[in-house]
């Protein structure tokens, strides 16, 4: 729905307060409140009064509920959208990630979507709730209206930080607008303007009653949901949009907006704080072992097989925005039988970027900053300290290269070490996982996904993937990454409830530490510059396959470096002696590297109309201009 449209419902609906109107009370959100059902039961014409729904408990909350209705989950498409993954579908000449890779996007031709419809239409629902609230006679306890507006602020600030994610600077609304509002007046709002309101909004939401209330009872703004009110705003969600609508507001991206009062000293206290209080609050990595030996590798490995239980008692890494995914099927072997594609074939440039198992990357930086001596990424420029093999190339590295990535040789089942896949060109056809571009069963890479598949799922036996959109992971990180561009790798920052103080190197290191990784070495501590390569390696590997990564070289505005080709890793099973050799590749010279693929663009028709309102072209820099 149109921005413009969501305008003239709002002058619709105060014109005709007195009047019946529609109202949407479908698609509550999964199982918050869901024993209301049978209380909103509408006449049969649909309709309900105005004045009905702020005089009637089960209404108020009906329309609360209303406002989730927008919320999106984490988009796993993005993926194949960054140097991280080639996917499977680049055959099609039409699909998009082929006119991705090609350099042919548009404002018409975007094929990510975007978030500027269910956000403006959540966002109006918020800002009608907050306003009409305070005033609303149905019986509610006072700390549950208070429980409530805070849900609602934080919701909105949540719609906001989806905005400006993917488009920059957007009108920033927060009450309903008047009958008689001058839409001509509208501008965009710039991005810290926005997280400044973010920053207010949760703020509030903050103070509302329930900041020590562990309990899943509380009547206030909680802590703990408890499963039926799964995906109901809560205070560790409310820090952790903070957490990121600050780090945005910081980095390259954004950071020289005319105005901009926010500094990475800002990003380090809004992120210590938000961790500190998630760990104050029971938050902590996940950790859990399997039961069953041969089930996974490692706690990081079984974290993603793992659904989100909302009264947290193993489960206390996840924060927000949980997402089944089927691997087996739509991003698994073709062995597998039933797979319909290989989906994302990971690149050898991630796979580069995992560590020797002792902390050592594979590669170091040129003289002019690269990390491949040619444009090609042909002639890696190795780190002798690494003791790497180019011929033996998988060897002695960090856990998580094995429990996300699926090699030639790898281990398919974990309870059978015999089983080995085979990803080179002359395997046996029956057995075959070698690379193919003409089918989307098959890798582009000479790789396939492994994260999120669990090695005993198959058509028969289907087992789900889970994947998050906030866990507490991301706070460690984000934390690093602020206090070493405010302060030092080093320099300790001071903690909040209780939590001590850290430094952006202690907060990598814990999240390697539950990955099996040793913590940074020195000689890689010794700086901003050398720690901020680290930094960002640790978020490209912890977050592997997760849609992080699209957003992160956005806002470090790296595309030039990132968007330019990817390659791959060619085995071929040499005569004999049963060893291999492994031949470097290009997959892809792309062209999605332009400021261009920066920002999302605006619908078309939201701009050319407020451009004939406002005289001002709103679209983002690269796309068409309005009519």
């Amino acid at each position: 729905m149109s921005k413009l449209n969501l305008l003239v419902i709002e002058k619709q609906r105060l014109l005709q307060k007195k009047k019946h109107i529609y109202l949407l009370f479908a698609a509550f959100v999964a199982g918050g409140l869901s024993s209301c059902k049978d209380a909103l039961d509408l006449p049969d014409d649909g309709r309900i009064s105005y004045e009905s729904i702020w005089s009637d408990r089960n209404r108020t909350i009906g329309y609360l509920n209303t406002c989730y209705n927008y919320v999106s989950g984490p988009n796993f498409a993005m993926i194949s959208y960054t140097d991280d993954a080639q996917d499977a579908y680049d055959y099609l000449a039409n699909s998009g990630v082929t006119y991705w890779y090609s350099g042919l996007v548009s404002a018409t031709q975007w094929p990510l979507g975007g978030s500027w419809g269910n956000a403006f239409v959540g966002i109006r629902y918020c800002n009608v709730f907050i306003q009409a609230l305070p005033n609303a006679t149905a019986y509610a306890q006072e700390e549950e209206k208070k429980g409530w507006i805070a849900q609602a602020k934080a919701l909105r600030a949540y719609y906001y930080l989806t905005l400006i994610r993917d488009y920059g600077g957007v009108p920033l609304i927060t009450e309903p607008y008047s009958y008689d509002h001058d839409f001509s007046s509208d501008r965009r709002a710039k991005v810290w303007e926005i997280v400044k309101q973010i920053l207010q909004d949760t703020d509030d939401a903050l103070a509302a009653p329930g900041a020590e209330d562990m309990s899943y009872t509380s009547k206030g703004f909680r802590w703990i949901l408890g499963s039926n009110y799964a995906n109901m705003m809560h205070r560790a969600l409310a820090y952790a949009i903070r957490s990121e609508a600050i780090m945005l507001a910081v980095s390259p991206l954004h950071a020289n907006e005319e105005g901009n009062p926010y500094t990475w000293e800002d990003a380090a206290k809004i992120t210590k704080e938000a961790l500190d209080q998630c760990l104050a609050h029971d938050y902590s990595l996940f950790n859990r072992q399997p039961i069953i030996e041969t089930d996974s590798k490692g706690a990081y490995d079984y974290y993603f097989f793992t659904p989100y239980d909302y009264d947290r008692p193993s489960d206390k890494e996840t924060i927000y925005g949980v997402a089944g995914i089927s691997v087996w099927n739509g991003y698994g072997l073709p062995t597998n039988p039933k797979q319909s594609s290989a989906g994302i074939s990971p690149t050898q440039e991630l796979i580069d970027s995992y560590e020797t198992a002792d902390g050592h990357p594979i590669l170091k930086k040129t003289g002019d900053g690269k990390y491949y001596k040619d444009d090609s990424h042909l002639q890696p420029n190795f780190n002798e300290a690494a003791g790497y093999d180019d011929q033996n190339p998988y060897e002695n590295r960090d856990p998580r290269f094995y429990q996300s990535i699926y090699f030639n040789g790898a281990q398919r089942h974990w309870d059978d070490p015999e089983e080995l896949v085979k990803i080179y060109d002359n395997a046996p056809k029956d057995s075959s996982c070698a690379i193919d571009k003409t089918t989307i069963r098959n890798t582009r890479t000479g790789y396939y996904m492994r994260k999120y598949d669990k090695h005993t799922s198959s058509y028969e036996t289907p087992v789900i993937g889970y994947i998050r959109r906030f866990r507490l992971a991301e706070l460690y990180l984000n934390f690093a990454e602020s206090a070493n561009e405010a302060y030092s790798p080093t320099q300790q920052v001071e903690g909040y409830s209780g939590q001590p103080a850290m430094s952006a190197v202690e907060a990598v290191n814990v999240v390697r530490a539950r990955a099996g990784m040793p913590g940074v070495r020195d000689e890689y501590t010794t700086g901003r510059d050398v720690f901020r390569d680290r930094v960002w390696n640790e978020r490209r590997v912890e977050f592997a396959f997760e849609p992080l990564r699209f957003y992160d070289i956005r806002r470090w505005k790296i595309l030039d470096k990132t968007e330019t080709v990817v390659t791959g890793m060619r085995a071929t099973k040499n005569d004999g002696d049963g060893t291999f050799t492994y031949k470097r590749f290009v997959v892809s010279e792309r062209k999605s590297n332009a400021d261009t693929y920066l920002l999302s663009p605006l619908p078309m028709d939201e701009v050319n109309k407020m451009y004939k309102l406002t005289g001002t072209n709103w679209q983002n820099p690269g796309y068409e201009s309005p009519e």
